[in-house]
């Protein structure tokens, strides 16, 4: 019974990251469950030699405690980050401001991805609750994208009938950090220093944006535009040990 969980558990993992990376942009979130899992997979395989080493040797009793104290402080992470995580991302946005940053993400070729489409479609609802807010769209250019995460996110938005008077665009940021810096210094020159900003991400990215624009002095209330659903999990984990690290780091 043991050794099957193993089994069934390691696959899940190593095959979430077989079937994501087909489909999706590699990233340390799409890593990771091939990262925990294969390890319970080689361990559910070769479970009787792999036994006899955990209880016949020093070294094999140190390694077995030292992966479930791993496993479990890791887990542990995952539970408490992701109420925080959903709690953040499932706020509602404050109304009357003045801009909408609406942070990048993957491009393919020239078209959005369907994570930022969904951002842009939120972004797109607040705006037309406020009509007087500009928007920022805030990307550059990466890896496979023909054009800018900021020029694709233009072409969205005024595709579906917004006025390109409303839209600044900063096509420079290749981070979050960045994202907020440059499209803050484009608000105040077309709207001032004390404009009252909000900002759009997917809903597992609230969290984390929103602390890193604090850092920088920065007061941006974030609202969260739904993943994609068989994304989550990948999301949650990648986000989770973005947080710590960012935590450790005197970053957030």
């Amino acid at each position: 019974m043991l050794r099957t969980l193993f089994i069934l558990l390691g696959a899940l993992g190593v095959g979430d990251t077989l079937v994501v990376s087909a489909y999706s942009n590699m990233n340390f979130g799409t890593v990771l469950p091939l990262i925990l899992g294969a390890p319970l997979l080689l361990i559910g395989i070769f479970f009787r030699p792999v036994t006899a080493f955990f209880s016949s040797t020093v070294l094999g009793a140190w390694v077995k405690w030292a992966l479930v104290a791993a496993y479990t402080a890791f887990f542990t992470l995952v539970a408490i980050c992701s109420c925080l995580i959903y709690r953040e991302g499932h706020a509602s946005p404050p109304a009357g401001a003045d801009a909408v940053i609406v942070l990048g993400c993957g491009v393919r070729g020239e078209r959005v991805s369907l994570t930022l489409a969904r951002r842009l479609d939120a972004a797109l609802a607040y705006l037309e609750e406020n009509p007087k807010a500009y928007v920022v769209v805030s990307g550059g250019q990466g890896a496979g994208e023909d054009i800018s995460e900021a020029e694709a996110m233009r072409r969205y938005l005024a595709a579906h009938g917004i006025e390109e008077s409303r839209i600044l665009m900063e096509d420079k940021s290749m981070s979050t950090l960045e994202n907020f810096l440059f499209s803050k210094a484009l608000i105040d020159d077309a709207v001032g220093p004390d404009a009252k900003l909000v900002f759009v991400t997917t809903r597992f990215h609230v969290f984390r944006s929103e602390r890193i624009a604090r850092s920088l002095g920065i007061e941006a209330e974030g609202f969260g535009a739904d993943d994609v659903a068989w994304l989550s999990p990948n999301n949650y984990l990648r986000e989770t040990c973005a947080i710590v690290y960012y935590r450790l780091a005197g970053r957030i």
